[in-house]
């Protein structure tokens, strides 16, 4: 949806329910997208639980395990928040994912990370 309104040095056009949209050739110009958030809260949830009950048949370190659960117990807090800070969603994502993936390859490890992307491989990037 679109409106124009009169505005000194031109007009000014407010685009609403867009997505994907840029502004190119105008010299004037702001753009505010929100995406809502890159994740789903129910299915972080679901992450979580699945490492704590899993999390044991990864075969890591004691500390890199104990590393893993601070971890996602911080994203369940996060999320559990009522307006998530997605940097530390994604700081916290990094180290996770870097902790499944330095994990012996095994049922477990797949099994983690293919439910570690449907919950926050978007706020990743994939």
């Amino acid at each position: 949806m679109a409106s124009t309104e009169s505005a000194p040095g031109g007009t000014t056009w407010n685009i609403t329910g867009s997505q994907g949209f840029i502004a190119g050739s105008q010299t004037n110009f702001t753009q505010n997208n929100n995406g809502g958030n890159s994740f789903d809260a129910e299915s972080v949830k679901q992450f979580v639980e699945l490492v704590r009950r899993t999390g044991d048949m990864l075969g890591l370190p004691d500390e890199q395990r104990a590393e893993l659960i601070r971890d996602v117990e911080a994203v369940e807090v996060e999320v559990g928040n009522p307006t998530p800070d997605e940097g530390r969603l994604r700081s916290i994502g990094t180290r996770i994912r870097g902790i499944l993936q330095s994990s012996s390859d095994s049922v477990a490890q797949q099994m983690l990370l293919t439910s570690f992307g449907a919950s926050l491989g978007a706020l990743l990037g994939g």
